[in-house]
């Protein structure tokens, strides 16, 4: 292979001459490996959150209280990555997170709620107003009997009367009724077929009936909309959107958490532990792999080599990496065991694809980075080793992301955004994360502070999977696998970036600039 520098290391000699050193982003300059030969959007961003769920864009939204709940589940999914609903929410509050993601864009909805004849409109507008779905099969003894929508009602003339006296009854939906025995055998064909006929029939709904008329399910036509709309969407066999859900390290509680997560449809779930490589940690992967062998189980946090193989031998199907390193974690303050950032993932990444490839593990184990990504050029550096990129901050201050704008003095738009080590939080049940015990004397990990406002998902969302396109074409590869491969084979070539390096690469030398970015 030729050398394309005199001064670069290649990675593993980089860290071995740093050996004994915490080095995160700004501590790392990358060498352009290859010529570039083709346009940023020829650059895949593809890759694996876990073993068996594929994503289209190397990101996950983190399991915070400020971050992840449905509307934020919904929008980054439509963007390509899956986000992962906290549990500082009861059992009853993250399950109905999680069906409200999976109920957003369907295939073929099946189970679809539905009324009866005798029904006021008031519970068609209270279904409306609490799931946003305003498309009800009208189902007497389990047949068919009409249809209701919102075009059919006004909330206020009609709210007292039947939904017999507003529905649009069976004879006049022929042209949108279709027979389950007349739709192909497979999936996507079955899928495919079912869309075409909707898209015919001029209608909003195609309603699948069985030969006894019993609802089977239903397709839409805004999901079809949908799925035009947002081509990087990620989808599961049904074609509802994918999200996780986070659970925590007390197996009692896991095991009724689980259990309603897997029933409202969760794709994968999430041991959410600041401190991971813990026996109860161990006990709660082995519980969830036993039990829900379907399911994907994501172990973590860890930042050693030795830490992240453990979790692949107890049964992990992801190793996420990071402690004490979130702009809103203060877990290097008051424990140990943290680590930088970059150093924590290489470490572990090397450690976790070596692994793999000696045990024949196939497809092998992602690693996530998780913590401290504030740029598109740190994003660019975590991926270099990592397959996924946990972000927090980067999507607080967002649109879907819960909390209000608030204005600070120069008038400039925040939101809040807390640390799950808060106390604030804790105090809301995350303490387990952090192996405190409730009503013990807690110590806090984490703060609360703001973020800029970043405006919605939809506009935001993309110019950080165009950044990752920049990273990577910087150095002349297309896709994360390439990327990978010039890493560990070594045609990657690094060095030290000194502190006056550090200051030259920055913005320097101007009295006043203004960023083009919501970037604190």
């Amino acid at each position: 292979m030729e050398r394309i520098d005199p001064f670069g290391l290649k990675a593993e000699d980089f860290f071995k001459n740093f050996c004994g050193e915490s080095l995160t982003f700004d501590d790392l300059c990358i060498l352009q490996p290859y010529t570039i030969d083709f346009p940023v959007s020829d650059v895949s961003l593809a890759t694996r959150i876990s073993r068996n769920i594929e994503i289209n864009t190397p990101l996950a939204a983190s399991p915070m209280e400020d971050i992840s709940e449905y509307r934020m589940a919904i929008s980054v999914a439509l963007q390509g990555f899956p986000a992962i609903i906290h549990y500082n929410l009861s059992i009853y509050e993250q399950a109905e997170q999680v069906r409200r993601v999976k109920r957003f864009e369907n295939g073929f909805v099946k189970d679809p709620i539905t009324l009866g004849p005798e029904d006021t409109i008031s519970r068609a507008i209270e279904i409306r107003n609490s799931t946003g779905i305003s498309t009800l099969p009208i189902v007497s003894k389990k047949k068919l009997v009409g249809l209701l929508t919102k075009n059919d009602y006004s909330g206020q003339k009609h709210a007292h009367m039947m939904v017999s006296s507003r529905m649009v009854p069976l004879d006049r939906l022929k042209h949108q009724i279709v027979r389950l025995g007349d739709l192909p055998a497979e999936d996507s064909a079955r899928l495919q077929k079912a869309n075409d006929i909707l898209l015919d029939s001029h209608a909003g709904v195609l309603l699948i009936v069985d030969d006894s008329t019993e609802i089977d399910s239903l397709v839409t036509r805004t999901d079809i909309e949908k799925s035009e709309a947002y081509p990087d969407s990620i989808k599961d066999r049904n074609n509802s959107l994918i999200v996780g859900a986070a659970v925590q390290t007390n197996l009692g509680e896991v095991k009724e958490r689980a259990s309603e997560l897997v029933k409202a449809g969760v794709d994968f779930l999430c041991i959410d532990s600041s401190h991971g490589n813990s026996t109860h940690e161990r006990d709660v992967l082995q519980y969830l792999k036993k039990e829900y062998s379907h399911i994907d189980v994501i172990y973590g946090n860890v930042a050693t080599a030795g830490a992240a193989l453990k979790g692949i031998q107890w049964g992990a199907d992801a190793i996420r990496v990071g402690k004490g390193v979130g702009s809103i974690c203060s877990t290097s303050q008051v424990s140990l065991g943290s680590r930088s950032q970059i150093t924590a993932t290489y470490a572990c990444a090397k450690a976790v694809r070596e692994y793999c490839f000696k045990n024949q593990i196939e497809p092998s184990v992602p690693v996530i980075s998780d913590g401290g990504y504030s740029t598109f050029s740190a994003i660019g550096k975590g991926l270099l080793f990592a397959d996924v990129i946990m972000l927090g901050s980067m999507l607080a201050g967002t649109d879907e992301a819960p909390g209000k704008v608030i204005y600070d003095r120069q008038g400039r738009e925040l939101k809040e955004y807390k640390g799950m080590g808060s106390l604030e939080a804790m105090r809301r049940g995350s303490a387990a994360r952090y192996d405190e015990e409730d009503g013990g004397d807690m110590v806090g990990e984490g703060v609360v502070g703001s973020v800029r406002y970043k405006g919605p998902v939809s506009g935001w969302v993309p110019k950080i999977k165009n950044g990752i396109r920049k990273c990577f074409q910087s150095l002349g590869v297309r896709d994360l696998s390439s990327l990978h491969e010039a890493v560990f084979n070594g045609a990657v070539l690094m060095e030290r970036m000194s502190e006056a390096g550090k200051r030259e690469a920055g913005i320097h030398d101007l009295t006043e600039y203004k960023m083009d970015l919501p970037l604190d």
